[in-house]
């Protein structure tokens, strides 16, 4: 609910006209915006506070069916001289309760982050209601008393139904060079005081290219490729209307549910005619950065006019570097982070993405230094064609004083050694060495094919990747204590498309139903292959998708690189909506000078905390995000989501696909192999040594602060759990029956069991059943192979 006030806000601020759009085309972003995020504050006190403008109090009006949102921008504290982060500590909020102040949150009627809550958007901050009454709210001063009355105004609007419709902009309208469109509702009943929100509940919108006879309708509607405030949605200026990005001409109708009325608009797309493609600059070539670091600088014009979206794609963007161009894309050269979602505060990398607004646009963040850029284009107007000199050159001028994030509280982490997993205050809950002589089936599972849920259209995984996997021991193998995952020349069609090859076979296994995980820290060590096209990864899933299909129950990647590209890899967290209203945060790390991801084995952690994930390679942090940045469009009001629920872990090599472009292997570079020394998976706490009853144990589970796992004395093990009211033990041998046996008690909450006379090679999978006072739990899944699994006394 709060992102949804935020973009309430972004509207009423920042729409300067029907074509100014929010969000354009994939893979294209705003210029950079704050991200939501609640202020520490300083502890400056409150000496006076005064209305931000006059929309923004004593009295804001609002009417709507049932209920209406209000929002206003924090006030002027101290006469202008104090920021809200400075004085945030010191701000409290009242609403009036029969006549009478009493602080808003001892009012049951107000939940944060439901009906209410704080606002944060490109360097404005301010409060958001959702009210069904008139209600007066008061902002004050805890040390000095010092108030601000507000009267948030109620209008009831009673619902009517649509009976006809008339247009007030239009219907013929033309789209702007970036594609944004728009239009004002229509009168509805030749009544023009009929709001839009009365006649809501009876409107549909369908769309469709002009050249085209069927309408789509695109109320929640993803895959029809109409993605509500991304490519179209709904501004509040001047009575409202919907807006439009279109990358063709369209038609637009508007229809009543329960009568024949609507009205029909087109929409017209004029692509530009290019006779050359000579670039030439648009406004200047010398940028200074404002106080923030930030630049803006416009695409140049391509043969006169400025480029359109299809041609984004063609630019070559190059920057200066000890004398050298280089582009600027390859973050481990240029120092430069491509942020897709506008500039990220919590990250102290040098940044850059694209902005819209009536043209297209790079920004660049925190620009301290001077510097020199490049921007060229192909002379045939191809992507990756001959850009020769058809170049336009620029220069920043930096900004010394600017703010760079400060990371220096993002320490570093200890780790195990190859042959210890133990770290101080860890404990090992789950782990594989890899030091059997196949994959553990217990603890993996194989994904096979080329399709997501055998649907023609998902073809490479649904991101145009050119492998198929397979259970081959060719493709996925144990050996010498590693685990291998190979990719090999091998083409293979498929039955939902018998005409479409896959190149390339390669592995991909999860631990799904084996091992999931809520919070805590996983290493993993490996030894990355290198090439064009090579895609390696390690990362999670849900285990059940409790927000709905990717990406709205959220994606962790502990780790993905780019083969050529062996200089850096990166991390991310995917969330949102449901695909394709999806979004992500990224971050980077360059390898220090004469190391890449193939030259040794690394190890890429995450350690993943219920209020932030973060990031790192070899121990050493590179980056962070916090539920202030991430959200699930299923669960608004539930700032942990999606990032609350257990995850399993998957690790594969993948070829080709939309991650670095579609770029693909050349002669030589498959076949590629990924290695594994290992995987482990800890949480806080703990300390005891390996094998013994305890959270230090590695075959033992931690669940709170009760302790289940086994000892192993010659050829029998000890199942023990300590601190619960009963426990059972469920077990099989060798993939054979399930057995349920009670536990013995032992006193002081302990239970115990024996399986005995096992042999070299028994492969034991077990799970305990136990009431730690709050009712009964189940713990996952484990497996130990006897002789095998490593770091347990004989």
């Amino acid at each position: 609910m709060r992102r949804s006030h935020f973009r309430e806000r972004r509207f009423v601020q920042k729409v300067c006209s029907l074509i100014l759009t929010i969000v354009i085309a994939s893979g294209i972003s705003l210029w950079p915006t704050s991200e939501a995020q609640a202020a520490e504050g300083t502890g400056t006190s409150i000496t006076s506070m005064g209305y931000f403008s006059a929309a923004d109090g004593p009295v804001i009006t609002k009417s709507g069916v049932g209920q209406a949102s209000y929002g206003f921008v924090m006030p002027i504290f101290n006469g202008g001289s104090a920021t809200w982060n400075e004085v945030v500590q010191d701000l409290g909020v009242k609403v009036k309760v029969n006549g009478s102040w009493v602080d808003i949150d001892s009012v049951g009627s107000f939940v944060y982050n439901q009906n209410w809550g704080h606002w944060s958007d490109s360097g404005f901050n301010g409060y958001w209601f959702t009210l069904s009454a008139t209600t007066e709210i008061q902002l004050y001063s805890k040390a000095n008393g010092v108030t601000l009355d507000y009267k948030l105004v109620f209008q009831n609007i009673n619902k009517t139904t649509i009976t006809a419709m008339t247009p007030t902009q239009g219907p013929e309208i033309t789209a702007g060079t970036t594609g944004g469109a728009g239009f004002t509702y229509p009168v509805f009943n030749h009544d023009p005081g009929i709001p839009y929100a009365a006649v809501a509940d009876d409107l549909r919108l369908y769309v469709k290219p002009v050249n085209s006879s069927a309408w789509i309708d695109i109320d929640n509607n993803a895959a029809s490729g109409w993605i509500y405030d991304q490519n179209f949605g709904q501004f509040t200026d001047g009575g409202g209307g919907y807006w439009f990005n279109v990358k063709e001409s369209i038609n637009v109708k508007l229809a009543s549910k329960t009568s024949s009325a609507n009205v029909i608009y087109t929409i017209t797309f004029n692509e530009p005619v290019r006779n050359s493609y000579i670039l030439t600059p648009f406004d200047g070539t010398t940028f200074t950065a404002n106080e923030s670091g930030a630049i803006g600088l416009p695409l140049p014009k391509i043969d006169g006019s400025a480029p359109v979206a299809d041609e984004l794609g063609n630019f070559v963007y190059q920057i200066r570097i000890n004398g050298q161009w280089v582009d600027l894309g390859n973050s481990g050269q240029s120092g430069f982070v491509y942020s897709a979602n506008g500039y990220n505060n919590l990250s102290s990398a040098n940044q850059w993405g694209y902005w819209a607004d009536h043209i297209y646009g790079l920004w660049f963040q925190p620009i301290q230094e001077d510097m020199q850029l490049r921007i060229g284009y192909p002379v045939n107007g191809q992507a990756g064609g001959n850009v020769g000199d058809n170049f336009v050159y620029y220069t920043f001028v930096g900004n010394p004083d600017a703010p760079r994030p400060d990371e220096n509280d993002h320490g570093d982490i200890p780790l195990g050694t190859p042959n210890d997993p133990a770290i101080e205050g860890m404990t090992l809950v789950w782990q594989d060495e890899f030091d059997g002589t196949r994959l553990d089936a217990g603890k993996w599972n194989y994904e096979l094919g080329y399709y997501l849920n055998d649907d023609p259209g998902t073809w490479g995984w649904g991101n145009a990747e050119l492998q198929h996997y397979t259970n081959s021991p060719q493709n996925v193998f144990v050996q010498d204590g590693k685990l291998n995952i190979r990719a090999l020349n091998e083409p293979k069609s498929f039955p939902q498309d018998p005409n479409r090859y896959a190149q390339y076979s390669s592995g991909k296994i999860n631990t799904k139903d084996h091992f999931s995980l809520k919070y805590g820290r996983v290493d993993f060590r490996a030894k990355l292959p290198v090439g064009n096209g090579i895609w390696p990864a390690f990362w999670m899933l849900p285990q059940d998708q409790a927000y709905g299909t990717w990406a709205a129950s959220g994606e962790i990647d502990v780790m993905e690189a780019r083969g050529r590209l062996p200089g850096t890899s990166s991390g991310a967290i995917h969330f949102g909506g449901q695909w394709p209203a999806n979004t992500y945060l990224s971050g980077e790390y360059h390898f220090p000078a004469g190391q890449t991801i193939a030259s040794d084995y690394h190890v890429y952690s995450v350690v993943w905390e219920e209020d932030n994930i973060k990031w790192y390679v070899d121990g050493k942090f590179f980056f962070k995000a916090t539920r202030d940045q991430w959200y699930s469009s299923a669960a608004p009001n539930n700032p942990n989501a999606p990032f609350d629920q257990p995850f399993y872990l998957i690790m594969n090599l993948a070829i080709g696909g939309n991650f670095d472009g579609g770029v693909t292997p050349g002669p030589g570079d498959i076949p590629a192999t990924l290695q594994v020394d290992y995987v482990r998976v800890y949480k806080d706490g703990g300390g005891q040594n390996p094998g013994e009853p305890g959270p230090g144990s590695p075959s033992t589970i931690v669940i709170g602060d009760e302790v289940k796992g086994l000892k192993k004395t010659g050829d029998n093990l000890l199942f023990y759990v300590n601190g619960a009211t009963f426990a059972d033990l469920h077990y099989k041998v060798n993939n054979g029956t399930q057995l349920n046996v009670a536990m013995t008690p032992t006193g002081n909450g302990n239970y115990t069991y024996a399986v005995n006379n096992l042999r070299h090679g028994d492969t034991v999978e077990y799970f305990f059943t136990y009431n730690p006072g709050q009712g009964a739990l189940d713990t996952p899944w484990q497996t130990y192979i006897h002789g095998v699994t490593p770091g347990r006394p004989e």
